[in-house]
Formats: structure tokens, C-alpha cells, sequence
């Protein structure tokens, strides 16, 4: 394995808080030292809430759908648990898709079998697929959390699928005391930062100038940043980051693998503010 990466090397992670440890584990044991720093908050939409009882029809509902798309890890794991509660057996004959690895596996949980692309890991690598070619007429129920793109739905649309959006959870900024930004993302010695989505990266630009827009940031933005696309490479540039680096996607494996292509990575995050 590459040895460009010091030892010492301090990692921003900002998955999700239910999302790191994996990551985590993974750097440490690469000789790296994480620094957890969630920019989204995942909360569920569980039965308080006043959208509970249509996500509860839709999962009955399950096998008038030809088509499930999960576009994400968190909406298999809680859409799986409702999906167990009410269909000891899976409804024959759906098309399950998943975005990614992450998003498939959370589903083997529940005993469903999901086909994920091959060519990326996002929007525009599963609209490649040719299950998702000729849609006319047929009921698509696609899993999801509150915000994101909607390209996926909207090019579905008009290939002629019915489209119903489940939405299961809310993406939240995450918050914090300016004490907390300032060491974690001023003080700590930042040798690299990862991110694995647009939405991620935009709210950590922000939840970085702190609570009254106090924090001089450029220091964050000549830090190594590892994002999962060449999409979100192009946000991360017009937000001013310049050392960029694309992975091939957005799992932990594959984010390590380009955090190690990264040269001369030393902790030179520690300037003023």
C-alpha cells in the first residue's frame, strides 16, 4: 500500500455520525487519525411524524410497483425495517436497484437482492442502466431522503415511468459551537478532508465560517479534499477549494484509495483564521 500518507496525517470525516465508523476504523487502521465531523444530520421519519402514514401505504403498496430504486444506504436500512414489519415475504417480480454498494448491502439485510450500476455511483451512472431505458407506463417507487437531486425522478419521468418518491428521512445541517468548528476544523492540524456528497461539502463551506461568519476559511480551502465525483469536484471548485482529488466513488474503500494517491500530505491546516 502507498506510504505517501504520514502517519500522523489528521482525516476530516463527514459522513454522517451512524455513517463513520467504518470509515473510521479504516483509516485508523491505515495508520491515519480521523477526525469525526459530521456536516449532515439524519433523522427518520418515524410514526410521529405527519408523512408516516403515506410512507406505511407506500410500503404496502410494495408489489403494485414494477420498479424500487434506493438512492441511498439510510432509506434501504428504513424503508428494510418496514418492508420486514409487513411483507414476511417479498412481493414477486420488482425491479430493485440500488445506487451503490453501500445502499445494496443495507438491503440484503432485509433479504432483497438489488442490481446497483456499474459506471458510477450516482444519478447518471444508474439512468445508464437498460432496466431503466423503457419506463412507459410502468410504476416506479424510488426510496430517498428529503433533499438532493431530482434529476433521477425527472428523466424518469419523462421516459414515461409513474414515479412515487418515498421520502423516509430529513438531511439536516449539522450544528456546532464555534469552540467545536474552531478545534476541529482550525486547530486540529488538518492534513485532508472527505466528503462523499455535494450536500455534505456545501454545509461543511458553511457550518466552517462560523456562527456570525467570524472565520477567515482559506486555510480549509488548501486542504486536500477528497470528494467522490467529478460533479461534486466542480462544486468544490467554485466554492474555492483548489486541491482536489476525484475518487471513483463514494465508498470507504475507494475514498482511502484516493486519499493515498495524495503527495506530500503533512498537517499545514494550522494557520490563522
Amino acid at each position: 500500500m502507498s506510504q505517501s500518507v504520514s502517519a500522523t496525517a489528521k482525516v476530516l470525516v463527514t459522513r454522517p455520525a451512524h455513517r463513520q465508523g467504518e470509515l473510521c476504523q479504516l483509516l485508523q487502521s491505515n495508520d491515519l487519525q480521523p477526525v469525526p465531523f459530521a456536516t449532515i444530520q439524519v433523522v427518520a421519519r418515524d410514526s410521529s411524524h405527519s408523512d408516516y402514514g403515506l410512507l406505511k401505504q407506500h410500503i404496502l403498496d410494495l408489489d403494485l410497483f414494477d420498479v424500487i430504486i434506493c438512492i441511498s444506504a439510510n432509506a434501504a436500512e428504513i424503508a428494510g425495517e418496514l418492508i420486514e414489519d409487513y411483507w414476511p415475504q417479498l412481493p414477486l417480480g420488482i425491479n430493485w436497484i440500488a445506487i451503490g454498494r453501500a445502499s445494496a448491502r443495507a438491503l440484503e439485510k432485509y433479504g432483497i437482492q438489488a442490481q446497483i450500476p456499474t459506471s458510477g455511483h450516482d444519478s447518471e451512472a444508474l439512468l445508464q442502466l437498460p432496466r431503466l431505458q423503457n419506463l412507459a407506463a410502468k410504476k416506479v417507487l424510488v426510496l430517498k431522503g428529503n433533499s438532493g437531486r431530482q434529476l433521477l425522478s425527472e428523466t424518469l419521468c419523462d421516459r414515461g415511468a409513474i414515479i412515487t418518491e418515498a421520502v423516509f428521512y430529513d438531511r439536516l445541517i449539522a450544528t456546532y459551537t464555534d469552540q467545536q468548528i474552531n478545534n476541529s476544523l482550525y486547530n486540529s492540524g488538518l492534513s485532508a478532508i472527505l466528503v462523499t456528497s455535494g450536500e455534505a461539502l456545501c454545509n461543511l463551506t458553511t457550518i466552517a465560517r462560523g456562527s456570525l461568519q467570524q472565520f477567515e476559511h482559506k486555510s480549509l480551502l488548501a486542504t486536500p479534499l477528497i470528494v467522490p465525483s467529478t460533479r461534486v469536484a466542480n462544486i468544490a471548485s467554485t466554492q474555492g477549494y483548489y486541491r482536489i482529488t476525484v475518487a471513483r466513488a463514494a465508498d470507504d474503500q475507494a475514498m482511502l484509495a484516493a486519499l493515498l494517491t495524495v503527495k506530500g500530505l503533512e498537517a499545514d491546516n494550522e494557520k490563522t483564521h
